[in-house]
């Protein structure tokens, strides 16, 4: 046996003392790529992924052959070619899926800290009506005096307009122009105008207004509700289906003017005659409560008749403050 002197210090009888040399530990020669005989000893049944007698590493365990396969991608020539359709058939689509005979209700909403709008049903647009000008609760018109509309939620696909960036530019002046848009009140038009910006503003034809701002925070919002829509300068109609206040057309009148000038003033800029927005807006049956038009000349009229008269002060008073 050899011997090997290696200390530095220490007594004779430990530096005589023979060096015991150990055999090297055989061990088995790992893969990490898959052999048949690695495939056969995982499918013998070893529930142990461990050799704990050779010290191999963890096998991963084969995938049984009855799993459920991911379907493969379409190809591109098995893809419908939408976008190479003609345009008029195209159009016809789009009118299919982003139009509604109904009036379509919008609220007002906050999402994620965000002040947006989303679609009422028909029991919060029925409250419209009811709301009254003082709040939810402080005024109702009675049920018999209600104007019912026929409203449905409306069965439309406005979600096409994420499909891509082409379908998105043809769809986007159709959505807006297309269809009538009712709102809780003015707060809910701001926000919906300062959502879709000016140029989508622009392209809005007709729109309906169910509730005037008219307590301390109402108030402060129908300027700016106003002044968000002085883009839209090719309405066809505004209907003021609330109460704006009480009194004669041209209280109204004055009082609709002190929030809307700017918008009014933008439609006869841009149509070359100063009282071209006077002929769009239109007054509701709400303006005659909770105090209708007294006199002798009307005392026997209808509610219409009423609607009528109040509706040429209206106008007058309007032009009147327009200068035209």
């Amino acid at each position: 046996m050899e011997y090997k002197n290696t200390s530095i210090g220490g007594t004779k009888a430990q530096a005589n003392a023979p060096l015991r040399i150990l055999p090297k530990r055989k061990r088995k020669e790992t893969s990490y790529y898959p052999s048949d005989s690695d495939e056969s000893d995982t499918e013998a049944g070893d529930t142990d992924v461990y050799d704990s007698d050779a010290g191999n590493l963890p096998q991963a365990k084969r995938v049984k052959d009855d799993a459920v396969d991911e379907p493969a991608p379409l190809l591109k020539t098995q893809i419908f070619p939408f976008t190479s359709l003609p345009a008029e058939l195209k159009n016809r689509i789009y009118d299919y899926a982003l139009t509604t005979e109904y009036e379509i209700p919008l609220v007002s909403r906050t999402i994620a800290f965000r002040r947006t709008v989303g679609l009422g049903d028909n029991d919060s647009f029925q409250a419209f009506r009811r709301r009254g000008i003082f709040g939810r609760w402080s005024y109702r018109i009675p049920r018999a005096q209600i104007v019912t509309i026929p409203v449905t939620r409306p069965s439309f696909a406005p979600r096409i307009l994420s499909l891509n960036r082409q379908i998105h530019a043809e769809t986007q002046p159709i959505l807006y122009s297309a269809n009538v848009f009712t709102f809780e009140d003015t707060k809910t038009l701001l926000a919906f105008c300062a959502n879709i910006g000016p140029k989508n503003c622009a392209t809005l034809q007709e729109l309906s207004i169910k509730h005037w701002g008219n307590t301390a925070g109402g108030r402060a919002l129908n300027f700016p509700c106003f002044a968000m829509l002085a883009s839209a300068v090719d309405l066809t109609s505004l209907n003021l289906d609330c109460h704006i206040r009480w009194g004669r057309g041209d209280r109204i009148a004055r009082q609709f003017f002190r929030d809307g000038h700017i918008w009014l003033e933008a439609v006869g800029t841009n149509k070359g005659r100063r009282d071209a927005a006077v002929d769009v807006i239109h007054l509701g049956l709400e303006n005659l409560y909770p105090y209708p038009m007294h006199g002798r000349q009307l005392a026997n009229c209808t509610q219409e008749e009423q609607l009528e008269e109040m509706t040429r002060q209206f106008r007058a008073e309007l032009r009147k403050l327009l200068r035209a």
